[in-house]
């Protein structure tokens, strides 16, 4: 599971005013420039060529987080920032195109079996590693098992539990997983115990990509990556920076355009916005919500900033366990008291306000649907229902306890906890906050029959609408701790719509059944879901060839610089690699 936000101490939030919770949010994010002050923004810098001009080789692209990184290696993908690295160091056999369809990669051409049960992948010959070792049908099987090993920290394994003989595999039962067949020397065939309408799909994330013999049958901590990408690692120095060369042997001709990929971490928001403007980054995505919105506000950087899409939803999840929340009439009447529009003003430029468990831009978001709306009339009526009627005029009624509600200091949930507090009590429903770090937090909410509500979400894994409901809303996402279906919400009802979409192979008929589910959700209301969140990236003029990929972040595998003075790219390649990277572990 991707989970949000850093950890901070235990304190306390006081009961503060949806107006005045909101004026203080346009106090600390609403910059200057919309004040009508100027916004200081220096000028773009220009590109050297005409924008019909042919890519070209050469430069180095220099790119920053405030965040930091494990590790990578693709077999223990243990946040978000780690895939824009990943998608240049491993190539996989699928991947997306620009349209998020999946297509061969390293992969000429791929076969699936008319039941659904079987996929022939075969391979493009002469696809060479980082180590110029040829890429071949038990590198990929040698690849996959090391990923889905049970000693690889993999927090996606599971996903690929299809694969037939995964289930004694992953419990150390058998050194081979029996679904993945080398047919020959470039072809691969996969297996699976029944059909996976997500299976493709799957298959073109980075979890399983081939990577080089030095890494063994097994994960192992000390792994040098080493794989089929367009970029080899030069030099990683664990929590400060990492640096890519361009593969030479890359398989696609041309490509890549630049001499090399430099990725510095821990980089504040501040200090990243000067530099991108002084050309030290070249491109910029954490961005102040201030910052964002002066840029977005001049005409001369609009035309080079646009965002991701909306891959997050987020919400309130209501314990289904717990009272009041195992009442459906309670949970409806939390749904219904909710005004969107309020989270939405927390961070405008970032928020927008969602009313369905599939976000905007994933696959199978339904833009015609109803789903959950502002109707504070009804949710009295549904509490009435419950028996905790309240009066708003006299504030009398409703739930007679009090109800503690956890969150964590820094994530945007600090704010949107002051914000859901006033909309219930609207009905009677009195919340008490309680900020503890972000570890603890964690651990409470996932925690069975301990938090009764509490913000929680989830990141798109993979480009398909069951990626939310299966993690969610389905009944194996319920664990004693560390749960992703936090509502602890089961139904059979749902599962069944849910297992036989995942088995569906036609497209209609998997649509009509991802729909019938999102209605049994909508139903029985076990989250009420808020906000979805996208991000913005904005780069220079002369990074040329950019464009927002439908599903990985800051995708610049095949972009190339146009500077006017550029003098970095021959220091970089007269500077040497080091005879190993420092700090691979991944502990």
């Amino acid at each position: 599971m991707k989970r949000r936000a850093p950890s901070y101490s235990v304190s306390r939030v006081p009961h503060v005013l949806v107006a005045g919770a909101l004026a203080l949010f346009v106090s600390l994010f609403v910059p200057a420039s919309l004040s009508g002050c100027q916004s200081g923004l220096d000028a773009p810098l220009p590109a050297a060529s005409a924008l019909d001009a042919p890519p070209k080789r050469g430069g180095i692209l220099h790119l920053s987080s405030f965040g930091n990184i494990r590790g990578l290696d693709p077999a223990n993908i243990a946040d978000g920032l780690v895939s824009t690295l990943h998608q240049l160091l491993f190539a996989g056999l699928l991947d997306f195109d620009e349209r998020g369809e999946v297509i061969p990669r390293l992969a000429e051409r791929y076969e699936t079996s008319q039941d659904g049960r079987s996929y022939r992948f075969f391979l493009r010959p002469g696809v060479l590693f980082h180590d110029g070792t040829e890429l071949r049908a038990d590198d990929v099987k040698r690849s996959i098992e090391r990923a889905l090993h049970p000693t690889a920290p993999n927090p996606f394994a599971s996903f690929y539990a299809a694969i037939r003989g995964y289930d004694t595999f992953s419990k150390g039962k058998s050194e081979e997983l029996a679904g993945v067949v080398v047919e020959g020397t470039y072809v691969v065939r996969i297996d699976l115990v029944e059909p996976d309408s997500t299976f493709l799909a799957l298959f073109a994330m980075q979890v399983l990509r081939p990577v080089c013999k030095s890494g063994g049958r097994r994960y192992t901590d000390d792994f040098v990556p080493c794989g089929a990408g367009p970029f080899k690692l030069k030099e990683y120095v664990r929590g400060e920076q990492v640096t890519f060369a361009r593969h030479e042997g890359y398989f696609e001709p041309g490509k890549p355009y630049l001499d090399g990929i430099v990725f510095t971490f821990g980089v504040n928001m501040s200090a990243a916005r000067y530099k991108f403007q002084n050309g030290d980054l070249d491109t910029l995505r954490d961005l102040t919500a201030g910052d964002l919105l002066a840029f977005q506000s001049d005409p001369r950087w609009a035309p080079y900033g646009a965002y991701d899409r909306e891959r997050q939803i987020m919400g309130e999840a209501m314990n289904t366990e717990l009272p009041p929340f195992d009442n459906v009439e309670v949970r409806r009447a939390v749904v219904a008291a909710i005004d969107r529009s309020h989270y939405a003003k927390v961070k405008p430029a970032t928020l927008r306000i969602a009313n369905q468990p599939i976000p905007p831009g994933t696959p199978g978001f339904d833009p015609d649907l109803k789903g959950q709306e502002y109707d504070l009339p009804a949710a009295l009526e549904h509490m009435k229902r419950a028996g905790y009627p309240y009066d708003p005029a006299t504030k009398t009624g409703g739930y007679p306890h009090i109800i503690p509600y956890y969150t964590y200091r820094q994530g945007v949930s600090e704010y949107t906890a002051q914000v859901f507090q006033q909309e219930v009590a609207k009905i009677g429903i009195r919340l008490e906050l309680r900020l503890v770090s972000y570890p603890t937090y964690l651990a409470q909410i996932g925690r069975r029959k301990k938090v009764p509500v509490g913000p929680w979400g989830w990141s798109e894994d993979y480009p398909d609408a069951l990626d939310f409901l299966e993690s969610l809303f389905h009944s194996k996402g319920i664990a004693e701790d560390d749960a992703s279906n936090v509502s602890f919400y089961s139904s059979a009802e749902l599962d069944r719509l849910v297992d036989d979409a995942k088995h569906e192979l036609d497209p209609k008929r998997k649509k009509s059944l991802v729909s019938r589910a999102v209605e049994k959700i909508l139903e029985d209301a076990p989250f009420a879901f808020a906000y979805s969140v996208r991000f913005y990236d904005i780069h220079q003029p002369y990074v040329r060839g950019v464009k927002a990929h439908p599903v990985w972040a800051r995708n610049v595998s095949f972009v190339w610089l146009d500077r006017q003075k550029d003098a970095r790219s021959a220091a970089f390649l007269r500077s040497p690699s080091p005879e190993r990277t420092r700090g691979l572990a991944s502990r």
